[in-house]
């Protein structure tokens, strides 16, 4: 086989399985979100396009220099959070920071939002998951 179609199919199976990752992820995500009530449901809502719209602001505010980061194949994603870090203005550092404490906080207040008998269903649904997942791969 030519080197052309190998590397072909190398990425084709690539992403296959990077689709069939985000199926899954899918699939748990869905499975939480059965479970919980309106007003969690709606605390999450409210967090993903809060996340959002600060993740624009900060697109919004990068450097060429910064965007060159980004867009650097050879470095890996722990390299360019670093390079980032260290770039970023006061004011963007500001805005990630606040974006993390409000992460943090919404988790705390999801877990606590959280019954006994809602964490037992969700844990059992995502290790349901994971382990027919496993078996579907070892097949």
């Amino acid at each position: 086989m030519k080197v052309s179609k190998i590397l072909t199919l190398i990425f084709f199976l690539a992403f296959g399985l990077m689709n069939v990752q985000t199926a899954f992820a899918q699939k748990d995500y869905e499975l939480i979100m059965k479970e919980l009530t309106t007003e969690q449901r709606e605390l999450l809502q409210k967090e993903k396009e809060l996340i959002k719209s600060n993740r624009e602001a900060l697109k919004k505010s990068l450097t060429k220099e910064q965007l060159r980061i980004l867009a650097d194949k050879k470095l890996n994603n722990v390299e360019k959070r670093s390079l980032l870090m260290k770039s970023f203005t006061k004011q963007q550092k500001t805005l990630v920071r606040r974006q993390e404490e409000r992460l943090r906080n919404t988790r705390e207040r999801f877990r606590k939002s959280l019954t006994d008998n809602q964490r037992k269903i969700l844990k059992d649904r995502i290790e349901r998951s994971r382990r027919d997942r496993k078996r579907n791969r070892d097949n």
